[in-house]
């Protein structure tokens, strides 16, 4: 039996599918349509490709799971708003009625599934549609953290924009059964905070809050900037907060949608994208960082004591936050922690049909080690690829060899082998890697090949036999980091080896690779550190700025012309540069 898990018409769509609850495939609409989140749309590229990878039409598929609760837009939404609204006296502000009345068509439960049903006749041919079924957003969420965990027994906790009218979840997991302890509801929003933060400062809400996080390393910790900051977010000791809507989304509005003319009176004049960053915003920066974190480690706290449990799970978009989740790791309020990599929108479609296959009899749970769940290319179809653009290509014997030998050279190389990573993070399927000894590596490939900021950091990939050499809080029970998805502090007398993976705080966001998991990888970084002395590269995402990560062949050999990569790996296909 077949479920199709989806994100559709909101942030992130995605689309997975799971055979008798096992996951078959997963992809986001983006790296199909080729637009950075593709937010608002339907992933129809991601349900063809689905269909396709199982062989299988849309006849074949039991159910349709949605991780967005639309039923509650028939009467509970529309109450909940007007009340929220009228409590805080801005109900004909120029951009809360509008934003609300597009909420409440859009996710209303008739519309939605007209939408929805459309647009997979479009894509299948057929007006036989599976019945659709409705998850409440961060069950969803829960779902897709501690159902991939390997934990039978968590504490879950869910910290995102919002969902449905939840900004703020925490669950208590155990065996099959997710049960919710406690949440927040809007406006009282993590996401909501840091988005208007990060729009503040001249950044794309929800596409570049990682940002902020960055350019937060570069500030100072004022006391008047974070005396200003406190009038957004208020945190109790007891793990709750109140965010003040008056500074996000509502009020007048005469900048940005994500932030009121009254945090430019209080901040003063924002930065607009393009402008030079000064000290003001690193510093603001610098003061958002440390209140979300500080908010992070109570409702941490909070979560452990509520639960009465040794194990931690993460998810919901603001999980992504690789500062934050250091910071976590590093109190020691959990033994141990397991953060979804595809924590935003996207993986919500899975924790929906995780919740659907329970329903249906099915365990849909496993522990997550890769996130390899998207396209792959066979060789006559890249052979073919590379034909048709007429460039010249070698197969050697060992595409490894070939492409230590040019990283450890100082060349920047493409990695494009087997399927396609699902999530923000690229992790040695369509990478994009460098040697992180040579300190200029960093700026050549953010000036040469990214086209993005200088101050913009990198992240190394490591066997994970050595990665405690380099990292001091990789404990024994959290011995692997897989997802980049944590950040790590890079012990002092090992910073000077690896200049081009360290930020400016001495910390860094690794990948551990698995010799099992991912053996051609593993096999590179191992022909890397005969060379080098070190098996670990850079590792960076194979796209540009402001691009997706690619997914097809075609699209790698655009992304490789048109910047100043010096050679690519293309599975078993070598391409260099003169």
């Amino acid at each position: 039996m077949y479920i199709l898990g989806l994100s559709a018409f909101g942030k992130n769509p995605a689309a997975c599918l799971l055979k008798e609850g096992k996951l078959v495939a997963f992809a986001e609409e983006e790296r199909f349509l080729r637009i950075k989140g593709a937010h608002g749309l339907f992933p129809s590229g991601a349900v063809k490709y689905l269909l396709s990878e199982a062989k299988i039409s849309l006849s074949r598929v039991k159910k349709v799971a949605v991780g967005w609760d639309c039923i509650k837009y028939t009467f509970k939404m529309p109450l909940f708003f007007a009340k929220s609204w009228l409590r805080y006296g801005l109900i004909n502000r120029s951009t809360g009625t509008p934003a609300v009345l597009n909420e409440l068509l859009r996710y209303n439960p008739k519309y939605f599934e007209h939408n929805l049903k459309l647009n997979l006749a479009n894509i299948c041919a057929t007006n036989k549609i599976p019945p659709v079924e409705f998850v409440p957003h961060h069950l969803a969420h829960a779902a897709s953290t501690f159902y991939a965990s390997g934990f039978s027994r968590a504490g879950i906790l869910v910290i995102d924009g919002s969902g449905e009218e939840r900004t703020t979840s925490i669950f208590k997991g155990n065996d099959l059964e997710i049960k919710e302890v406690s949440h927040i509801n809007i406006p009282h929003s993590l996401g909501w905070f840091y988005a208007a933060t990060a729009a503040y400062l001249g950044f794309i809400p929800y596409r570049q809050e990682g940002q902020v996080m960055g350019l937060a390393a570069y500030g100072e910790p004022k006391s008047y900037i974070f005396e200003k900051m406190k009038k957004l977010i208020e945190i109790e000791n007891s793990g709750n907060f109140k965010v003040n809507p008056s500074y996000t989304r509502l009020g007048k509005h005469s900048f940005d949608e994500h932030y009121s003319n009254k945090m430019v009176k209080l901040l003063g004049q924002p930065r607009f994208p393009g402008q030079q960053i000064n000290q003001r915003h690193k510093d603001i920066a610098y003061a958002a960082q440390a209140l979300l974190e500080e908010a992070a480690l109570l409702l941490t706290k909070k979560v452990m004591e509520k639960t009465n449990s040794k194990n931690l799970c993460l998810a919901g978009g603001v999980a992504l936050n690789c500062k934050m989740n250091g910071e976590i790791l590093l109190s020691g309020l959990a033994d141990e922690i397991f953060i979804q990599p595809i924590s935003n929108d996207a993986g919500s479609s899975l924790g929906a049909a995780m919740i659907i296959a329970k329903e249906e009899g099915f365990d849909s749970r496993f522990t997550m080690q890769h996130t390899y769940w998207g396209p792959s290319f066979n060789q006559d179809e890249v052979k073919k690829a590379l034909d048709q653009a007429k460039v010249k290509y070698s197969k050697p014997k060992s595409i490894e060899k070939k492409a230590a030998e040019a990283i450890s050279k100082g060349k920047i190389v493409a990695w494009f082998k087997g399927r396609m990573e699902a999530g923000p993070r690229a992790l040695g399927a369509r990478s994009i890697l460098a040697n992180p000894k040579l300190e200029k590596m960093k700026d050549a490939v953010n000036s040469k090949v990214k086209h993005r900021e200088s101050w913009r950091p990198f992240c190394p990939s490591v066997i994970q036999e050595v990665a405690p050499d380099y990292l001091t809080n990789l404990t024994k029970k959290q011995k692997e980091a897989r997802f980049m998805i944590v950040t790590y502090k890079v012990k002092g007398s090992k910073q000077k080896e690896i200049s081009a993976v360290l930020h400016v705080d001495g910390t860094t966001r690794p990948q551990t690779v698995n010799k099992k998991i991912n053996p051609n990888y593993y096999s590179l970084l191992e022909e890397v550190g005969k060379r080098t002395g070190i098996p670990m590269v850079l590792n960076t995402s194979f796209n540009v700025k402001g691009e997706p990560i690619i997914c097809t062949p075609e699209q790698a050999l655009r992304c490789f012309a048109s910047t100043g990569l010096d050679a690519m790996a293309i599975e078993d296909f070598w391409i260099e540069k003169k």
